[in-house]
């Protein structure tokens, strides 16, 4: 898994990418398209929201990512091993559902969900880990 230095791992083309296919299942992209005016937006010196702010906005588009697919969830995607992936991509939308519930993304509750969702331990703690990182 890579660690991140603290940037965003999230870029404009990521949220575009969500923004085209929410468009196609006839989703309103207005949440999306207001997400990446709030990240990248500033007054020319470089500051953009609140990290607060920026957090949750990342924690709501990875939400979408696993529920549509795209740049954003390839990136999560590269950070696990083909089976790791294979579990993502098999419980996407629960796991969706289950980070909707969440007033606090943290690493231990995420593996928990992932844990009773059938997982072992070792791949349901490295998929919560690079969940934690990407949005963090």
């Amino acid at each position: 898994m890579t660690i991140s230095t603290g940037e965003s791992l999230i870029t404009a083309a990521d949220i575009d990418d969500l923004i085209t296919r929410v468009r196609q299942t006839a989703g309103d992209p207005g949440p999306l398209e207001s997400a990446k005016a709030t990240l990248f937006s500033g007054d020319g010196d470089g500051t953009g929201p609140d990290p607060e702010t920026a957090r949750l906005i990342r924690q709501r588009l990875l939400v979408t990512a696993l529920r549509h697919g795209g740049a954003l969830l390839a990136k999560l995607l590269s950070r696990l091993s083909p089976r790791e992936t294979a579990m993502v991509r098999r419980y996407a939308h629960r796991l969706a559902n289950f980070l909707d519930t969440l007033e606090v993304w943290a690493a231990q509750p995420v593996m928990l969900a992932l844990m009773r969702f059938g997982l072992p331990y070792g791949e349901a703690e490295t998929i919560a880990v690079a969940v934690t990182l990407l949005v963090g």
